[in-house]
């Protein structure tokens, strides 16, 4: 018998990226796109090869992929949009058989203005600090939604996620970086975290500005008592942290403003 499909009881003669809907088998990227590409745009190209190549995906050319973004935004109307790419995962529904191709979903919005500070939140549930998953943007995000809904519902603006051993690791869609004087700490890959294509900017151009550079494990304590945090994505730009759990971390000082006018020009922002 061939197969059959039924949505809301109306038959369906196919069903495109069947493994993407079933398993989250795919990748993605979202980035904020300002009168034309993003600066960096070939770098979110290349993590989402490795997302594909992960998982055993197809992966078109870059170029191709590259094209059919811009086509996107060409039609979409005003010149700071909100654009997610996502590579959805095609083949059989056995679920532990291997992908057989791919197609390119792109969404693109009004991106909507990004709030300068945000409150976190601690989430109870740990990570485990050596699943691969974490290294890499796919559709698999359900612990992210959940961290982050639970956030919000209890009154803060994100959630922190630490690991098993409770290390800092990142939020549900920021990388975490905090400053003691003139050095700056961030999780290394070694931690549960996706490596963020902000955070490398971040780190590229604070080192220009004469900080010391710090990528470890590092313990909650140790951000608690930084002079200061923000938080990084492709979309946000830099977010200061303005407490944790409740408890109000430092304001702002002037040399937080310089650093992320610096890092907002490194974006072309």
């Amino acid at each position: 018998m061939e197969k059959l499909f039924f949505l809301n009881g109306k038959s369906l003669e196919s069903l495109p990226a069947l493994r993407a809907l079933f398993y989250g088998e795919g990748v993605f990227e979202s980035f904020r796109w300002k009168n034309g590409p993003p600066v960096f745009l070939s770098m979110h190209l290349k993590r989402m090869r490795a997302g594909a190549d992960f998982l055993g995906i197809p992966f078109p050319s870059e170029d191709k992929v590259r094209l059919r973004i811009e086509e996107a935004a060409e039609r979409a109307p005003g010149n700071d949009l909100h654009i997610k790419a996502c590579l959805l995962s095609e083949g059989e529904e056995v679920f532990y058989s291997s992908p057989r191709a791919s197609s390119l979903l792109v969404s693109v919005r009004p991106r909507v203005e990004s709030p300068q500070t945000a409150s976190l939140w601690v989430c109870g549930e740990r990570r485990p600090p050596r699943n691969r998953l974490f290294s890499y943007k796919t559709l698999n995000y359900l612990g992210n939604v959940l961290g982050k809904r639970e956030a919000r519902e209890k009154g803060f603006d994100e959630v922190l996620f630490l690991d098993t051993d409770g290390r800092v690791a990142e939020t549900s869609s920021h990388n975490v970086f905090w400053v003691k004087k003139k050095k700056l700490f961030t999780p290394s890959f070694e931690c549960p975290i996706l490596p963020g294509v902000t955070r490398e900017i971040v780190l590229r151009a604070v080192e220009q500005l004469g900080y010391e550079v710090f990528c470890g494990s590092f313990s909650l304590d140790e951000l608690l008592s930084s002079d200061y945090a923000f938080l990084t994505n492709a979309v946000a730009g830099v977010v200061y942290v303005s407490g944790v759990d409740g408890d109000a971390m430092p304001f702002a000082p002037k040399s937080y403003e310089v650093m992320r006018q610096s890092l907002l020009s490194e974006f072309g922002w």
